[in-house]
């Protein structure tokens, strides 16, 4: 049995500086067993740029590579070796969006079956 899970549901994104933003996490489903590429789309609906995107990795999720936006940083926080979060420190300009990838393993469970 295949097992799958939602990525989009695990991962909690902020914007920073701005309070009209549409976020997207894609794949939204993940395929257990391996590892996957990410991207977080951030689309800045607000009229001021945003300058920051936070994303919090929860357990269960090992992120293994984050790439670097082309203008801009990023930094991450860890518990032990495990990152548990990544800001992007990004100017998103009103009206644009932004892609933000990194690779992570997602552990998905397999239901039992009733």
């Amino acid at each position: 049995m295949r097992s799958t899970c939602s990525i989009a549901a695990l991962i909690a994104v902020a914007a920073a500086a701005t309070l009209s933003a549409h976020v997207m996490v894609s794949p939204t489903q993940s395929k257990s067993g391996g590892t996957q590429k990410y991207e977080v789309r951030v689309h800045n609906e607000a009229k001021v740029a945003a300058t920051a995107i936070d994303v919090d990795i929860p357990e269960g999720v090992t992120v293994t590579d984050i790439a670097k936006p082309a203008n801009g940083a990023f930094t991450t926080k860890k518990s032990g070796d495990r990152i548990t979060s990544i800001s992007w420190q990004i100017e998103v300009q009103p009206s644009k969006y932004v892609a933000l990838p990194f690779t992570a393993a997602p552990v998905c469970f397999t239901p039992m079956p009733m």
